[in-house]
């Protein structure tokens, strides 16, 4: 029994188990990619009849196109370049060959057109299953008829095309872009990465066929992510917050405001009303920003002089600056289930709550100090 399930292990199936939305999102491209190259064919027979015919190999290209659409394998220049060329290759093999024997020219085909398509960067599995089926067809193809190029090409480029924008309605990532040197190259992920790095990791692993840069940088970001979050959910917001409270109220006169943004390295206050409630927060670039506007007409004024002397229409107190409350969580929230909306709000704090009381905010220094702990 243990010898059967080591078996299964080794020799079962590796990929996980598909959602029904990538079921029915694959199955349902294939056959519209197939449906379409079809009614392709069938337009261009009102023209040229025999033109162009449905190929096995087509197929394949379909299941990596709409099925597998991030691997490398899969990529425009794969798809058309890869079939392509092996049907060129192969057809010349025909024609340069055709008294060796079948197992030869198979060979020949297969072998040759993995070197050229490698050495292109279009290695494209369906390329080999190009080159086999015109070796195996070779007694209806000779003497070559060069036409047969056409359907290879037009019908590989035509499922492409149809994944692009299958893809594009389905809000999927097909089309993926390769570094041409290292001054044209771009961030793939957050990470510390370039994407230099991220292709010799690549090419360390053999992978370079099954992963693009962009892919392993998303996974290797998305696994940092998730293993910071396991970290910290053990830990709460109360026990990160800083509890040592700066706030105001809607009443506070600007003129308190500016003394305590003035003694106190803060980018924002919290306004609260009498109940501790959080109902706002001003922000020091808004209050100097009114500063400023006013400083054309009274700029020899100190800045106490321009909150005094304002006039009665003016800007009185907090609540003339205030802006609503961006971000707030209750005190038992774990700490993890903030690392994506820190990575995606440029926030200048989190409220942290007990019920609807300000108890606590959290800064992006609160979570660093925090990291830092954790790794000692």
């Amino acid at each position: 029994m243990l010898f059967i399930q080591t078996l299964w292990q080794r020799l079962g199936p590796v990929a996980s188990r598909p959602s029904w939305k990538e079921l029915t999102r694959s199955s349902l491209g294939v056959g519209l990619g197939i449906a379409l190259a079809c009614l392709l064919i069938g337009l261009a027979d009102h023209f040229y009849p025999h033109l162009l015919f449905l190929f096995a190999p087509l197929g394949a290209t379909a299941v990596l196109v709409f099925a597998v659409p991030s691997s490398p394998l899969a990529q425009p220049w794969n798809c058309v370049v890869g079939n392509t060329v092996s049907a060129l290759y192969t057809l010349l093999l025909l024609g340069l060959f055709a008294p060796l024997p079948h197992i030869a020219l198979a060979t020949l085909a297969v072998a040759g057109a993995v070197v050229l398509m490698l050495l292109l960067r279009a290695l494209h599995p369906p390329g080999g299953a190009v080159a086999l089926m015109m070796v195996l067809a070779a007694e209806q193809l000779l003497p070559v008829d060069w036409t047969l190029l056409i359907p290879v090409t037009v019908l590989s480029a035509a499922m492409v095309i149809v994944g692009v924008c299958y893809h594009r309605a389905c809000g999927r990532s097909y089309l993926h872009h390769f570094v041409l040197s290292n001054k044209t190259q771009r961030p793939a992920t957050r990470l510390a990465l370039s994407e230099e790095d991220l292709q010799q990791l690549l090419q360390r692993f053999d992978q370079s066929y099954n992963l693009t840069p962009e892919d392993l940088g998303d996974l290797l970001a998305a696994a940092e992510e998730n293993a910071i979050k396991r970290r910290l959910s053990s830990v709460s917001c109360g026990a990160v917050m800083s509890a040592n409270l700066l706030t105001i109220h809607v009443e506070t006169p600007l003129e308190e405001v500016a003394e305590l943004f003035h003694r106190h390295l803060i980018k924002s206050l919290p306004v609260v009303d009498e109940q501790g409630e959080l109902i706002g927060r001003v922000l020091r670039a808004d209050l100097f920003d009114w500063l400023w506007q006013n400083h054309h007409s009274r700029q020899h004024q100190t800045l106490w002089k321009r909150l005094r002397n304002r006039s009665p229409k003016g800007f009185s107190t907090a609540k003339d600056l205030m802006r609503m409350p961006e971000m707030s969580v209750q005190e038992d929230t774990p700490m993890g289930d903030l690392l994506h909306d820190l990575a995606s709000h440029d926030v200048q704090f989190i409220a942290v709550l007990r019920g609807k009381v300000l108890v606590g905010v959290i800064t992006r220094s609160d979570v660093i100090r925090t990291l830092l702990a954790l790794n000692q």
